[in-house]
């Protein structure tokens, strides 16, 4: 990936991707791509790479004329907790003539990671340092293919720790903060193998933004039982979101997925109207119809249901009771202790009753 790009119309569209950051040195690889890149990537990472993709770095020193020149552009964010139809979403998002999706950029998760530990002695960015990063970052990512379209950033699940500083910085943009409910997170989460070891690896930056948020000691992570990691990892991302909102009262549109299952129609007109790009009953229609929302949203070659989902659920339910009930119980002893949780939950309609969201 040696050849060079012609910068002209970097900031006129979305042909040149940022694909990569080296945070230390301050350089940029950027990629030559063409819509379907956007249309097909449920990541934004090294799957979305095609043998064949050209491109190069460059320092933000050598772009930044152009980033500071380019007009302002509103950008919408999806925070989420993982496992909730975040890709689904955003899919269908980016099936409106106004809006331009992009998924889960690696950078965004790095700027993530450094905020994690922007206090601790080997940081090597101060908090200013890393917004400052983030404001050129997201002149970049505001690009759209189209003249009039907003672009909407779907984050990785542990990047909303970033969310309420983001929105006290960037007083335009707008985020949908995406959940569902505690019980059926949990039981998500442990009726796959390979979603409780995605858990494990994303443990540090969410006990670090959780015991930042509410000053909480928190145990090792090796000495939580797998139903009270999913509690945590829960509690962490839905604690950011309510720091969201209190830093951008008005911003902040929080949505259940379940809700959105029971009612896609009114949940996706909503989400796009937050975004200032509101969706007639026609194009809705044309959404909907769409067989990709009929697909696995990470991998569309493979049909998956409400109905499957459902099944899914109910088979974990049966096979981890104990452990739902643990994190359950989990849940309520830090929302007891933690006012900030329990606003959050609240604010959602959840509880940590095992008996709700059961068939």
């Amino acid at each position: 990936m040696t050849a060079q790009p012609d910068l002209r119309q970097l900031m006129a569209d979305t042909r040149l991707y940022p694909f990569q950051v080296n945070w230390l040195v301050q350089q940029v690889q950027l990629l030559q791509v063409d819509p379907a890149f956007y249309e097909q990537a449920a990541f934004l990472d090294q799957r979305a790479i095609q043998p064949g993709t050209q491109g190069a770095w460059f320092t933000f020193e050598q772009l930044q004329p152009m980033v500071s020149a380019a007009p302002p552009r509103r950008l919408g964010l999806i925070f989420h907790i993982g496992h909730c139809g975040s890709t689904l979403l955003s899919r269908a998002l980016a099936l409106a003539d106004g809006l331009f999706s992009l998924r889960e950029p690696l950078p965004l998760r790095d700027l993530a990671l450094l905020w994690a530990e922007r206090d601790l002695p080997w940081s090597p960015r101060s908090a200013g340092e890393i917004l400052d990063g983030a404001a050129f970052m997201r002149a970049l990512w505001a690009r759209t293919p189209a003249a009039g379209q907003t672009a909407v950033l779907k984050a990785t699940s542990f990047c909303s720790l970033l969310a309420a500083p983001w929105l006290a910085r960037f007083s335009d943009d707008r985020a949908v903060c995406l959940a569902m409910s505690p019980q059926a997170y949990i039981a998500t989460v442990l009726g796959a193998e390979g979603y409780v070891v995605d858990l494990l690896g994303g443990a540090k930056p969410r006990m670090a933004g959780l015991s930042q948020a509410t000053g909480a000691e928190l145990v090792p992570v090796h000495a939580l039982s797998p139903g009270e990691i999913a509690a945590m990892t829960f509690a962490a991302e839905l604690v950011a979101m309510q720091g969201a909102d209190q830093a951008a009262a008005g911003r902040v549109l929080r949505v259940d997925f379940d809700h959105y299952l029971a009612q896609p129609g009114p949940t996706l007109q909503a989400m796009a109207a937050h975004f200032g790009q509101p969706i007639d009953e026609p194009a809705l229609g044309r959404i909907l119809a769409n067989p990709v929302l009929g697909r696995y949203s990470k991998a569309t070659d493979y049909p998956f249901s409400a109905e499957q989902r459902q099944q899914r659920l109910r088979d974990s339910r049966a096979a981890n009771t104990a452990e739902i009930r643990k994190g359950l119980d989990w849940l309520a002893a830090f929302a007891d202790d933690h006012a900030i949780l329990a606003d959050a939950l609240a604010a959602f309609g959840y509880t940590t009753d095992d008996r709700t969201g059961q068939d």
